[in-house]
């Protein structure tokens, strides 16, 4: 089946297969069950209705978050917007070359992402690494050893994973996508600020969300939905405690210590501290200038990648509606300017 974009539908009736993102129960204003169905083109997200139906009767039909559907979808016009109406939906398996086109990706490829990622980390260390491979010498305890190794243990699920379920990042291979990004400026800062230990800032940078493959599960749509332990512990404790196994793994094959305790120590503050402050999510906040500089790169790619998404559906010279989260009390527009070219 052709899939029809959302922006290339006017008034009307269409049937295309969509990515079910999310689905919220409600009721209609006579108290009737209504539910609100994010689903996703690949390009777009809009939230369509439907009516008569309950959450359970859609999951025992095989329709749940991340799947993919065919649907009927009704467009019509209220108060001068469009209106969207799911009248019918099914679960659909899709050939690949049709899936690929309902994944939101980010436009280098998660696994070449992941890859420069590693070759990264051991350009940080500035130590002569082998870089025509993702492996590291089984004798290396340094940081860039250990964040290698955590990310190669994991690298089926680093690849896929979102780095959010909203806000930023959001997307199939997102969370390399951020991390690959926060590294790239990582080096940048590191030639202006001299104090800074690249390597530690690196491997920091490297592993700030990996607590996010636990945290979340990632669906083969890209869709991310927190587990029990993310709903618990969160991605800055669990990536914490990722750490702290790979060390006493290490250590229980050599009979000894392997990593370096202070470094590891202040590996674990970065992930501790990286939301800046407790009511942002920090555990602690920053206590040195590695742990600060991590907070911020964070900060501004999470914000710029916000920008980005939001500038695409806008016109220049107009402000979009209130953004939430892209600053302090979640209610600020962004505006995108005439004279810029931010394609």
């Amino acid at each position: 089946m052709a899939i029809v974009k959302f922006s290339s539908m006017g008034f009307g009736n269409y049937e295309t297969d969509v990515v079910v993102a999310a689905i919220t129960q409600t009721s209609t204003s006579n108290g009737k069950p209504m539910l609100k169905v994010s689903i996703s083109d690949g390009e777009e997200s809009i939230t369509a209705l439907i009516f008569d139906s309950t959450k359970k009767d859609l999951n025992d039909a095989g329709i749940e978050d991340g799947c993919t559907a065919v649907i009927n979808l009704e467009v019509t016009d209220y108060k001068g917007s469009k209106s969207y109406k799911i009248t019918n939906i099914n679960p659909v398996k899709l050939p690949e070359d049709e899936l690929k086109q309902l994944i939101k990706l980010p436009p280098i490829d998660p696994e070449k992402l992941v890859k420069d990622i590693i070759i990264l980390i051991k350009q940080s260390s500035g130590r002569s690494y082998d870089l025509n491979t993702t492996d590291i010498p089984s004798d290396d305890y340094s940081l860039t050893a250990l964040s290698i190794r955590l990310i190669n243990e994991n690298i089926k699920a680093f690849t896929k994973s979102s780095a959010a379920k909203a806000m930023h990042h959001n997307l199939y291979g997102g969370l390399a996508y951020h991390t690959y990004r926060m590294i790239k400026t990582a080096f940048a800062v590191c030639d202006i600020y001299t104090l800074l230990n690249r390597e530690l800032l690196v491997c920091g940078t490297a592993l700030h969300d990996i607590g996010k493959i636990l945290e979340m599960k990632t669906s083969d749509t890209g869709i991310a939905n927190y587990t029990d332990m993310g709903n618990l512990f969160g991605h800055s404790l669990l990536g914490i405690e990722m750490i702290d196994r790979e060390v006493w793994r290490m250590n229980q094959a050599i009979g000894g210590r392997s990593y370096n305790s202070e470094q590891v120590a202040m590996l674990k503050h970065m992930l501790a501290s990286h939301h800046g402050q407790p009511e942002w999510g920090a555990i602690r906040n920053p206590s040195t200038p590695e742990a600060m500089m991590l907070h911020e790169l964070d900060m501004i790619d999470s914000r710029m990648y916000m920008y980005e998404d939001n500038f695409k559906d806008m016109t220049a010279g107009t402000s979009s509606d209130p953004i939430f989260g892209i600053a302090g009390d979640g209610k600020n527009v962004i505006y995108k300017n005439s004279f810029s070219d931010y394609e």
